[in-house]
């Protein structure tokens, strides 16, 4: 299959235009100190064709290609890939309502709501009403999440639940599974992948995960960061609760590390992201979902103004698609962003898995400048403004 959507370009062009792209994304954080470090892959048709890291893991140790970083809300879409499994698994189709599933949820007007509307950030579940709990408190918190009406009428409109969404995925795998998310991961793909990908990173691995680092600048001022200033509204809601502030100096430390946290947990290499990411466009027919599943995957269902990112968002069953150009030129890629900068992605058209995980951050939810310019590499067109 032609990597290339640039007629007249070979595989070793476009690995040559990535490893550019990324050494100066490495070279502009010299080591020492805090500088941070960075790792990239790109998976075609279930085969590496490009793996590359650079700069520190932590102060004073090399990153490897075996160095995991955490992956912030990247984690989104392994988990969204794992509850659609579980639901394949079982013949549940996506237009069946929560509720018959985890009766509790049909309390507060939430009974009609469906599975495919809770995917894609329809159900108007993205912050929840009840404070102080606990980020690793699932129990409680989805006990909250389905007793509380939903944030917004029923009107087809969406908003992104950054902390939400992943007690409500794990919450379903639970019931139709009997299993947590991150023990259904761990034996039905982590194990027989042998991926190096861990929702809760296991104690002998806990001090060889990257160190993340705070961004060094401001997030620019627009309507999303005057939104996350103001303590009342759905943004800051959405992306501080449960758990209040989780900055990378809380991320960082053992218990948070060894954490099964769905949203925004997931500690990984890029290899392995990009290699589930590649198994994701279906091209390898040892795939471990349907036809159906996978196309249900890059359908989007939900487009538009996001209630809370401030911006226009695309979503399918719990995966970002390409309707607003996160993932270049494919209208067929999707995936999921993670803050920070970190990307994951598949590009069905292409039978290609892309990963990219910074430990330096930058300010934002979606991708910033360095994010994009590997897109725009990857598939030989300019950076975007």
């Amino acid at each position: 299959m032609n990597l290339n959507v640039v007629p007249g370009t070979s595989r070793t062009e476009v690995v040559d235009r990535l490893t550019g792209a990324f050494m100066a994304i490495v070279d502009e954080t010299p080591a020492g100190g805090s500088a941070g470090g960075a790792a990239i892959a790109v998976w075609q048709d279930g085969k590496p064709l490009l793996s590359l890291h650079g700069g520190e893991a932590a102060a004073g140790r090399a990153w490897t290609a075996e160095t995991p970083c955490l992956i912030w809300s990247a984690s989104k879409g392994v988990a969204a890939a794992c509850t659609l499994h579980a639901l394949q698994e079982k013949r549940i189709p996506l237009n069946t309502a929560v509720a018959k599933l985890w009766p509790e949820f049909a309390a507060a007007g939430k009974d009609q709501i469906t599975l495919g509307q809770l995917l894609s950030h329809q159900a108007g579940l993205a912050a929840i009403d009840q404070k102080g709990l606990s980020i690793t408190e699932h129990e409680a918190v989805a006990a909250s999440l389905a007793a509380q009406p939903p944030n917004w009428p029923a009107d087809g409109s969406h908003g992104y639940g950054a902390r939400t969404f992943g007690f409500l995925l794990d919450e379903i795998v639970r019931r139709v599974a009997g299993a947590t998310l991150g023990s259904y991961w761990e034996r039905i793909f982590r194990k027989p992948l042998g991926l190096d990908l861990w929702f809760g990173l296991p104690a002998a691995l806990i001090d060889t995960a990257a160190t993340v680092l705070a961004p060094k600048t401001p997030p620019s001022p627009g309507p999303f960061t005057k939104a996350f200033g103001d303590s009342s509204s759905l943004t800051r809601r959405a992306l501080s609760e449960p758990g209040g502030v989780l900055t990378p100096a809380v991320m960082n430390s053992p218990a948070m590390r060894a954490a099964s946290l769905p949203s925004l947990g997931a500690i990984a290499t890029a290899d392995a992201l990009a290699r589930f990411y590649s198994l994701l466009c279906g091209s390898d027919r040892s795939s471990f979902f349907r036809d159906e599943t996978l196309a249900a995957m890059r359908t989007t269902l939900s487009n538009g103004p996001d209630r809370v990112l401030i911006d226009q968002t695309s979503f399918s069953v719990g995966f970002m698609t390409n309707q607003h150009g996160v993932y270049g030129p494919s209208p067929a890629a999707f995936g999921h962003p993670g803050a920070g900068g970190s990307l994951a992605f598949a590009d069905p058209s292409l039978g290609l898995g892309f990963a990219f995980i910074p430990s330096a951050m930058h300010p934002g939810a979606l991708p910033g400048p360095r994010t994009r310019s590997l897109v725009a590499a990857l598939y030989g067109v300019a950076t975007p403004a």
